[in-house]
């Protein structure tokens, strides 16, 4: 006998007119179908808005998920998420797709903004490391929630280095 499984999962940002950003994630397995969109207000990286919906789902939580994941609003992108996440999506006990949901979206509005500053700095191959470090840097300073969010932002990073963002996350 022959066992299959398939699963699809994406993740995608999207700016609003309004400044903020769109994150629209969706899973699809065999047992699980379910999406979910949080709204990022910036440059607080604060959920201001979710919404899910689940169409299959083993977890017993699945016909809540709506009601769940507007727990979401008001959580902030930065130090401790993972635990805040988990501890208000239900712990061990939660729906662990959801959990894990929110935690995608969350990555991606980091990575939203990396992105484009990895981009930037690979077009300076022949200039200085400063010159190539200052799109990057400008990019910090105006979104200083991400500092400390990933190792490209830690402390001791080439590019926080010389910046002064004291307080940044907590």
């Amino acid at each position: 006998m022959t066992v299959a499984f398939m699963r699809n999962k994406m993740v995608e940002v999207e700016p609003l007119p309004t400044g903020n950003l769109a994150v629209h994630w969706r899973l699809s397995d065999d047992l699980i179908d379910v999406d979910m969109t949080l709204t990022f207000q910036l440059p607080d990286l604060e959920i201001v808005d979710a919404a899910a919906n689940v169409r299959r789902s083993p977890h017993r939580e699945g016909v809540r998920a709506g009601e769940i994941i507007r727990k979401m609003v008001g959580v902030r992108v930065g130090g401790g998420l993972r635990k805040i996440v988990r501890g208000l999506m239900g712990g061990a006990a939660g729906n662990i797709d959801l959990t894990e949901g929110v935690l995608e979206c969350c990555n991606a509005v980091i990575l939203n903004f990396t992105l484009p500053g990895i981009q930037e700095f690979e077009k300076y191959t022949y200039t200085t490391e400063e010159e190539r470090l200052a799109p990057v840097r400008a990019m910090l300073q105006a979104n200083p929630r991400l500092y400390r969010s990933c190792v490209a932002f830690a402390e001791d990073s080439p590019i926080v280095r010389g910046l002064d963002l004291k307080g940044g996350v907590s």
